[in-house]
């Protein structure tokens, strides 16, 4: 009777396992003449992907297609190719890009002209894409993308200090991002050497200090403004004591310390924030309203605030800046960067 019994359980696992060894050989048929592929799977609609898998990394011809195939994309899905030019630009490989793109590509496959456009892409030449990244010359620098990583890092500063100023922070910022590219452009050595691998912004020493290279003249000439309640930069009552010093301080050496602060960069941006303000004071007690003009406000913060004379049409200029062969003065790159979109996640266009 034991030995019946045993027999049956062998029996029983017996023809499990058959079973079991049956299936797998039907769906390896399967596999083998094509009968479970799902539809929009095949080769025939991502074959154009396969030609890109084994694109070495550094390889030229590999980084123009995708380049190519993420312009196409754009077209079709702007807020995608958007993410996918970000992990571009921060390093990402052909193996993460293509797989990026193929993802991204699916819904729009039984479209002809997107398909057209992504196969005119395998030969795609440097002299036919010549599309930058971005449409600004100083935002496909290496010198913006370590300000940028610096100014997102100290967002919650420069918000701050806006706040507390009364302005835009990308106003702050107008003004500070032309004396990082004036230094950086004649100094390329330490900025490649010392500044990008540290990921700090220069710090002024001479005639101009700190990072946003302000002069501890006119940081003594933006208190005094603010006290005088007689002058055309005075802005109120309420801001009249925002940047008080200790009664027993240094003034001379107080200011100082505050604008070569590398630690703590508030007084940097707020010197700078509140010189925007009193220049906006100023214009606004002779009838213009320049609160929403960075060119004007960047190339004044340049000039200093002898050469702030209210008039109607004032033009922007500044000192020149040589950006990869292309000359910017002061107040252009404070008047793009403001309206470029470039780090509006943080610092808003439209306030809330």
């Amino acid at each position: 009777m034991k030995n019946f019994t045993k027999l049956k359980i062998f029996r029983f696992f017996l023809y499990i396992f058959a079973i079991i060894g049956f299936i797998f050989f039907i769906v390896f048929l399967a596999m083998q003449f094509s009968l479970l592929n799902v539809r929009g799977s095949s080769s025939e609609r991502n074959s154009y992907f396969n030609i890109q898998k084994n694109i070495n990394k550094n390889d030229n011809s590999g980084s123009l297609k995708i380049i190519c195939q993420i312009n196409n994309l754009s077209k079709y899905a702007p807020s995608t190719s958007i993410n996918i030019y970000k992990t571009l630009i921060q390093g990402g490989d052909t193996v993460l890009l293509n797989r990026m793109l193929y993802i991204a590509s699916q819904r729009f496959l039984n479209n002809n002209n997107f398909i057209k456009n992504l196969n005119n892409c395998e030969n795609v030449t440097q002299a036919e894409i010549n599309l930058p990244i971005s449409s600004y010359v100083w935002a496909d620098t290496d010198e913006w993308n370590l300000m940028k990583e610096v100014f997102t890092r100290d967002q919650d500063i420069i918000n701050k200090a806006a706040h507390d100023a009364n302005v835009s922070p990308r106003i702050i910022l107008s003004g500070v991002i032309g004396e990082q590219f004036r230094f950086f452009t004649s100094r390329r050595e330490s900025f490649k050497g010392y500044f990008e691998p540290l990921k700090i912004l220069a710090s002024l020493s001479k005639v101009s200090f700190g990072i946003a290279g302000i002069k501890p003249k006119t940081v003594r000439l933006i208190e005094e403004h603010l006290k005088d309640i007689n002058s055309p930069f005075y802005l109120g009552k309420n801001m009249e004591n925002i940047v008080d010093h200790p009664d027993d301080a240094n003034l001379e050496a107080d200011r100082l310390n505050r604008i070569t602060d590398v630690q703590n960069p508030y007084y940097s941006y707020l010197y700078v924030g509140l010189y925007m303000k009193q220049i906006e004071a100023q214009w606004a007690r002779s009838g213009y309203d320049i609160s929403k003009s960075p060119g004007i406000l960047s190339t004044l913060y340049n000039l200093g605030f002898y050469y702030s004379v209210p008039k109607y049409n004032p033009q922007i200029g500044g000192a020149e800046i040589n950006i990869n062969d292309v000359i910017y003065t002061f107040g252009d790159l404070g008047y793009e960067f403001y309206y470029s979109g470039e780090l509006v996640d943080i610092f808003p266009l439209v306030s809330n």
